[in-house]
C-alpha cells in the first residue's frame, strides 16, 4: 500500500486482533485446564504439595546422576530435563510403550513437577492416574514430570507433540 497512515492503522488493527486470539487461547486453555484437575480430584486422586526445588534437586540426582555436566550442558538439561532422553544419553521407553509401562506401573503416590511451575506435589491415590490424562491439547507448554517415591522410574509427558513422552526405569 502506498497509504503510510493506511499501514499503520492496519498493523495496529492486526496487533489488536492477534491479542484477542492469544487471550482468548490462554482462557480456554486456562478453563480446560481446570477441569482436568477437577475430574482428577473427583476420582480421588490427592496433590498434597511439597517443596518443588527439593523435588526437582531429587528427580536429577535420581535419573540424571549418570550424565556429566558437561553432557547435560549438550543437550540443554536445564531447559528441559528430558533432553536426557530425546537426545538418548538414557535409553527410555516412548510413545504407546511409555503410556502403557505408566499405566501398568503399580503406584500407590508419585511426585509431580512441572519444568517451569514452582508447584510441585506428592501424589496420593497414584493408581487412579493415567498417562492419557495428560494427552490433551490444552496443556502445550506444560511438561509434566512423575517419578516413584522410591525413586525407581520416571515418567515425562513433555509439551512436544513429536517427543515423548519418556518411561524411564533405573536399571
Amino acid at each position: 500500500l502506498p497509504d503510510k497512515d493506511e499501514i499503520v492503522a492496519r498493523q495496529e488493527m492486526l496487533s489488536e486482533i492477534m491479542e484477542a486470539a492469544r487471550d482468548y487461547y490462554e482462557h480456554v486453555n486456562a478453563y480446560d485446564y481446570k477441569q482436568l484437575c477437577k475430574n482428577l480430584i473427583e476420582r480421588g486422586i490427592r496433590f498434597v504439595p511439597v517443596n518443588d526445588r527439593t523435588t526437582k534437586a531429587k528427580w536429577t540426582k535420581l535419573f540424571a546422576a549418570p550424565i556429566s555436566k558437561e553432557e547435560r550442558k549438550k543437550v540443554h538439561f536445564e531447559q528441559y530435563r528430558w533432553h536426557l532422553f530425546s537426545y538418548k544419553l538414557l535409553d527410555a521407553m516412548t510413545n504407546d510403550e511409555a503410556r502403557e509401562a505408566f499405566n501398568a506401573e503399580p503406584k500407590t503416590s508419585v511426585y509431580l513437577f512441572e519444568q517451569y511451575s514452582k508447584n510441585a506435589y506428592l501424589v496420593e491415590n497414584a493408581h487412579l492416574l493415567r498417562a492419557e490424562d495428560f494427552d490433551h491439547k490444552f496443556i502445550p507448554f506444560s511438561d509434566f514430570y512423575f517419578f516413584s517415591p522410591e525413586g525407581k522410574w520416571t515418567y515425562i509427558h513433555t509439551h512436544e507433540i513429536i517427543c515423548g513422552p519418556y518411561f524411564y526405569k533405573l536399571p
